[in-house]
This record gives structure tokens, sequence and C-alpha cells, in this order.
């Protein structure tokens, strides 16, 4: 199995549970190409060349001689995992192919019979992948396997999906063991990640969560987290760890037995939430267990600072409610982030920079995301209403990136404002770094960012050139540092 390389790192907690499930029965593999270089979730991974992707994935398949080679994808790597199949399928015509992921589960259909995968796999893939290998190895019929896509006399079949895992107690804990990553690391894991829940009864219009993952929240049991947690300590060796669930904190009283459980049973490592929670489910008795059990920093999908836009894509969310639950963790000495999307439906460039206000406003950091409609959502819908597109959805970048590219206008919002926009934002918040281009020179990487900073004036390039000075010392000390005594 694959992960593709993305953006940001991050270990994909799927495939750490679908190998647990396949590994009591066949012999599994991740080659974890989003994890080269070992470190946080959410730190920037380096472009790989496309020739190194090739070499890495032919070593790995000739060293392992799978019969079953499968990519799990998001909309963000569909692209680079169209490559990887029509490599595999050159190099090895003989192996098997299967697809998963987000974007399966998304548009399956189009993808697999466009690319000419042999299967499919739609929704929580931990027993419909083991029932299809199972099926294979036996050669047995596959037509009662729900959740899958499949051939038959030249035509692309699609069971639908069965209904998501509902109690998740019954899965085992996920399973590194096999990752390239961890080998390579020596076994360990030092930042683990840590899925409680799954699911989102929420219907904002721009999420696809609730199609992928199904709308009803399923969850673990507080007990049954903190075992995984001392598992993770004995097993990779584990100094923190990361919540990656998208509603960590939608049941309070959860969140705080887990709390509760993180202290009594002397847990004792810090950790954070990376995905982004809702500020409106934090309470200060919530937020002060947080810190107490180890919680460093949290990051809060705020998406505008617009209330307006705020009810158009029905986030159930008004803006006092976010910022009493940020003044609520804040004063528990938890660091807090802001997650905000550029170009949302009904939003405009106006709308979309009250966010800077907003940010100096609260003292928190934040992160700019590039709205991108993922298909079958409700905001998918509205731009086709209401707006020119001019791409797909897949690949397209985020963020953090110099060659933001929007999928879509609208008459109100053209292109070329969303991109102003985007970068005014970095510039007049001295997020500098979120627009260099990496595969360009130290000094060009620079040079091309002063042409966006210029026009604002001489406080902003002065801050731009010592917002360098510190970086490069930055950069300095973390040579020296492995050469100190």
């Amino acid at each position: 199995m694959i992960d593709p390389p993305g953006k940001n790192k991050g270990f994909n907690t799927g495939l750490g549970y679908l190998s647990a499930i396949l590994k009591k029965h066949h012999e599994v593999k991740v080659l974890d190409l989003n994890n080269i270089e070992i470190g946080f979730c959410g730190d920037p991974n380096p472009d790989m060349p496309i020739d190194e992707l090739e070499e890495r994935i032919i070593i790995a398949v000739d060293e392992f001689e799978p019969e079953l080679f499968g990519v799990s994808m998001k909309t963000f790597t569909a692209e680079i995992s169209k490559h990887i199949f029509k490599f595999i399928k050159v190099k090895k015509p003989k192996i098997i192919t299967l697809a998963g992921g987000p974007h399966i589960t998304l548009d399956g259909y189009k993808f697999i019979q466009e690319n000419n995968i042999d299967f499919g796999i739609q929704g929580e893939g931990e027993y419909t992948t083991l029932k299809l290998s199972n099926a294979l190895e036996k050669e047995a019929d596959l037509e009662n396997i729900e959740g899958i896509f499949f051939w038959r006399n030249s035509q692309l079949v699609h069971n639908p999906r069965y209904y998501p895992i509902k109690d998740l107690d019954v899965l085992p804990f996920p399973d590194y063991d096999n990752f390239s990553s961890v080998l390579v690391n020596g076994g360990r894991l030092k930042e683990y990640p840590l899925l409680t829940s799954r699911g989102c009864p929420y219907k904002c219009s721009y999420c696809s969560m609730p199609k992928i993952m199904g709308n009803k929240w399923r969850f673990h049991t507080p007990s049954r987290v903190i075992k995984e947690l001392q598992y993770a300590k004995q097993k990779y060796r584990c100094t923190s760890f990361t919540v990656v669930d998208d509603n960590f904190t939608l049941n309070s009283k959860r969140a705080e037995d887990i709390c509760d459980l993180l202290i009594s049973e002397k847990i004792n490592l810090p950790w954070n939430s990376q995905n982004g929670i809702r500020a409106d489910r934090i309470s200060e008795d919530l937020a002060k267990k947080m810190k107490r059990s180890g919680c460093q920093y949290v990051w809060i999908g705020i998406e505008s600072a617009d209330e307006k836009v705020l009810k158009s894509v029905n986030k159930a969310e008004k803006l006092d409610s976010i910022e009493k639950g940020i003044e609520h963790l804040k004063k528990a000495g938890i660091r807090v982030g802001g997650f905000f999307i550029v170009g949302l439906p009904y939003s405009t460039r106006e709308t979309d920079l009250k966010s800077i206000d907003f940010v100096k406003e609260h003292r928190i950091d934040g992160w700019w995301f590039n709205f991108v409609p993922y298909l079958h959502t409700q905001a998918w819908n509205w731009v086709l209403t209401h707006g020119k597109v001019f791409r797909s959805s897949n690949g397209a970048l985020q963020f953090g990136t110099h060659d933001i590219e929007p999928v879509f206008e609208t008459e109100e919002y053209p292109r070329e404002s969303r991109m102003k926009t985007y970068n005014e934002i970095h510039i007049k918040l001295k997020y500098f770094d979120r627009l260099v281009d990496p595969s360009l020179k130290q000094w060009d990487k620079w040079r091309s960012v002063f042409k966006m900073v210029r026009p604002y004036g001489f406080g902003t390039i002065l801050s731009f050139l010592i917002f360098i000075a510190k970086y490069n010392a930055k950069l300095v000390i973390k040579t020296l540092l492995p050469f100190k005594g």
C-alpha cells in the first residue's frame, strides 16, 4: 500500500488501521512517501522529483513482490496517484491495482474508469479490503462485497458502500510496524497520530467529510483511547501525540473524560490538535483539563471572520462563540491557531481581509487555505451555478505555496482578486515563508517574494528584511546543532 507525497507531513491512520486488519491474514507493507523525512504532523514536505518517486516505488515493489498494489488518495494527491498507477501498470502489468481513500469515496467511478484501475474501495476500508483480498486469493465471487468497484465483462461495476463501523472499539490498534518511514527510523514514531472518532453531524457546505466518513459521529471510548496511547508509548517510543480527529471535542463530556484519564493514568505526553476543533464546544473547564493533561496548542476551524459568510456556508457557529472558545483556551495557557479559507461562497475580498484584524485582535496564529470545492458538496453545486470553473479540483493546491491557483472565479470575486487577497494576508501578517517557491535557490526564493512585498511600502520591506535575517540565522543554528559539543 502506498501513501502518496503531499505538501505536509502526517501519518495515514487509515493505512495504519488497514495494516492491522490485513496483516493477520496477508503479508503487508506500506511505502510511506509522505514521510520520507520523519518530522511532525503539519511540517512542510520537500518536493519529490518524479524520478525519485518512481525509483522508490520500483525498489519497494521488487523487494516485496506484491500481488496487490494499493494507493490511498485524497483529492489533492489524485494527480500524483494517477501517475503512480500508470507507472506501475507499465513496469509491473501483472500486479492487481487497488484505489482507496477519500477521493475514491467521492469520485471513485470516474477515477477508476479513466485510469483502468482493477479495483476500488469506497468508504471505510478495513473490512472491505480484507474481504476483497480474501476473495482474490481464493478466486471467489465478488458480487456480494459491499463498497467496492470492480470490472465485469469490461464494464465497471459499483457495489454501494456499506454502513460505517458503529463500534470503533472493535478495531485493533493501528499498526505502523511495516510503514517504510517507521522502519527506517528504527521502529520509532516520535509523534503518534491519535484518531479517537470518525464522522461529522454538521453540514458545512464546503466540507466533504460527512460524505467520506458519514454524518453520524462515532467514537472510541475514553478507556480505549488511553490503552492505545499506553501501547504507543511502549511500542513506538512516542514522546508526544497529535489528535487527528475532525471532531475531537464534539462531546465535551467525553473529551473531559479523556483528559481526566490522561492525568490519572499519568500518560505524561504533550499533545496538540492539528486538524482543527470547533471553538463553540470549548468550555472553560474543558480548556483547563486539556492543559493539565498536556495539551500545548490547538487549531480552531474559524474559516471566516465575517458573520454573513459563516451563515452562508452552514457553519452553525457564530463569531462570538468562536471568540469565547479562543478566550477559554488562551486563559488556560494553550496556544491557539485559526484556520481560514479564502474564496468561500458569498465571500469577497473585503470579507476575507477581515481575518487579518481578527488574528491580530485575538493574538492567535493563522493559517489560510485557498478554497477548493470538493465534488458532491453543497459548495461545489454553488460553484457550478455561480462561478466560472477553470479546472478540476484534483491536485489543486490549497495552502503554503507560491503558486496557489483558484479552481474557479465569480463575477464579484475574480481570480486575480482572490490571489491578491491570499498574498496580501500573508504579507501583512509577515508569513513571508509561505509565499516562497521551494524549487528555487535561496536567493531566488526571497527575490520573488520581495517583488510581492515591495508595493506595500518601506515598513513592510523592513519587516521582510528582518524576517529573512532571522530565518537565515535559524538555518545556521540548525546546521551547527548536530556538531555541538
